[in-house]
């Protein structure tokens, strides 16, 4: 738990610095770029994201789990993702001009040839990335992180004052990669080596086959209702949507990354010592529920007022996308844990069904949800995301026998409090005086937003409040033992 503290402090530190110059770059950007920029872009996640799989997103994590770890396997992973980034490359080449057809978008094709570098820079950076996070060095991997953030925010608000188009979104993406691929290889200390058997290849090839499907499956999640979003809605509702899934995928990683990344090496370790996983667990999805839950609720709340003068009036058409995709974040405390515990403890297949199934109900709805409206689709995606949560929490509890009801109970005051909190911002937004300033009127939300959280958070539990407030201070001033012994308790 202490190294878990450790670690947690070091991803939490990355990601709200990420989550700061992701918001402030997003926000320059989308000011200056339209709906249908976006939406270009949003065709290029498409494309990409199932050679990104086979390319670097899921072969890494053979080498976190595996407890006897060689050089042989390090050079099997490399081998395999190069060959996977040079084959869709080629294929890539080729046929972009047949795929910006098929989009009805003639300017796709060039940026899907200069985008589909970044499958080499995946290659080279899935290795050193996953020594790093073997051995918990999470210092480094937030040096990393900053650096791309940094990079990448510098590179898209100049792209985007320049071009003032979809290269800007382009340049910040291949940049920020870039700049991480060459600090993995430097604090990694790794240099790629072609020297393997067969033997070690064959050795990782079972987990490596579980974790790509799985790979697999959550970039369906994605891609599938991009791909239905773009094709009958439209370039411009795929923009929106791109907008939608971006702004919870930044609150995610800042708010219930920084204790989720931990979950998959700590269930590696304490997988023959349950009682230590559970009480991780628990401690862990508290404590992600007290930050996340009024984050997100109070952003569904609050989007009206503050989506316009914020990203500017030509998004006010996503507002209600926005709001749906900021209520999918209250399942996250919870089951952004569950992966990385059924891969720890080495039950990538069951986490694989639950997903597949999950995919399947998702796949049923969008053909109808994609021809009513965005709103249909968010609709549909949601309700998967919520059945994918319960499934997989009966998973680990399958896995671990840790329980259902401690998994989304574990932090229930919380949300009590932050759904009192949402409903005080949305019945306030409708109240606010005629006469304030659009800025003021974002001030005064926010402000009672805050105060609404913490007095319900007072009333609905005094002494949880007041310890999980205390734990966040211990960890902010690093002071992880007492941090961790003021959450011994908790439930």
């Amino acid at each position: 738990m202490k190294s878990a503290g450790k670690a947690a402090i070091w991803v939490a530190f990355s990601k709200w610095l990420g989550l700061l110059s992701g918001l402030i770059s997003l926000i320059v950007v989308a000011r200056l770029l339209t709906p249908e920029d976006f939406g270009v872009y949003g065709f290029l996640l498409v494309v990409l994201v199932i050679p990104e799989v086979f390319s670097s997103d899921s072969l890494n994590e053979v080498l976190i789990q595996r407890t006897d770890l060689k050089a042989e396997h390090s050079n099997s992973v490399f081998l395999s993702s190069l060959v996977f980034a040079t084959l869709f490359f080629g294929l890539i080449q080729l046929g972009a001009p047949y795929i910006a057809t098929l989009f009805d978008v003639p300017s796709l094709s060039d940026y899907l040839r200069a985008m589909s570098v970044v499958l080499f820079m995946g290659a080279l950076s899935a290795v050193p990335a996953a020594l790093l996070q073997r051995h918990m060095r999470f210092r480094e991997i937030t040096i990393v992180d900053v650096i791309g953030y940094v990079v990448g925010a510098i590179v898209g608000v100049s792209s985007a004052v320049i071009f003032q188009n979809a290269w800007a979104l382009v340049a910040m993406e291949m940049s920020r990669r870039f700049v991480r691929m060459l600090a993995f290889l430097y604090f990694a200390n790794w240099w790629p080596s072609f020297r393997t058997n067969i033997y070690e290849f064959r050795s990782l090839l079972r987990f490596k086959l579980a974790s790509i499907g799985l790979r697999l499956v959550a970039a369906g999640d994605i891609s599938i209702p991009r791909l239905f979003v773009g094709l009958y809605l439209g370039p411009a509702a795929l923009g929106m949507f791109n907008l939608a899934i971006r702004i919870q995928n930044q609150a995610m990683q800042a708010l219930v990354s920084p204790f989720g990344a931990v979950a998959f090496p700590v269930a590696s370790k304490t997988q023959n010592d349950l009682p230590t996983l559970y009480k991780t667990m628990s401690t862990a999805i508290w404590l992600a529920g007290f930050i996340a839950y009024p984050a997100f609720i109070g952003a569904a709340a609050a989007a009206p007022v503050i989506v316009p003068v914020v990203l500017g009036t030509q998004w006010n058409d996503a507002i209600i996308a926005i709001q749906i995709s900021m209520l999918m974040g209250i399942r996250l405390p919870s089951s952004a844990f569950n992966g990385g515990v059924l891969r720890g403890v080495g039950k990538p297949g069951l986490l694989l069904k639950v997903s597949v199934f999950a995919l399947l109900v998702l796949v049923l709805m969008l053909p109808f949800a994609s021809r009513i409206s965005l709103e249909a689709v968010m609709i549909a995606l949601a309700f998967q995301k919520f059945l994918g949560w319960l499934l997989s929490s009966w998973a680990v509890y399958q896995a671990v026998r840790f329980p259902i009801t401690r998994q989304i109970l574990a932090g229930s005051s919380v949300l009590v409090a932050s759904l009192a909190m949402g409903a005080g911002i949305w019945w306030a937004s409708d109240h606010l005086p005629l006469n304030w300033s659009d800025p003021a009127k974002v001030v005064a939300i926010i402000g009672l937003g805050v105060v609404l959280y913490v007095g319900g958070l007072v009333m609905a539990s005094p002494s949880m409040a007041k310890r999980g407030t205390r734990s966040l201070i211990l960890l902010f001033r690093g002071d992880r033992k007492l941090a961790i012994a003021n959450l011994r308790n908790m439930p």
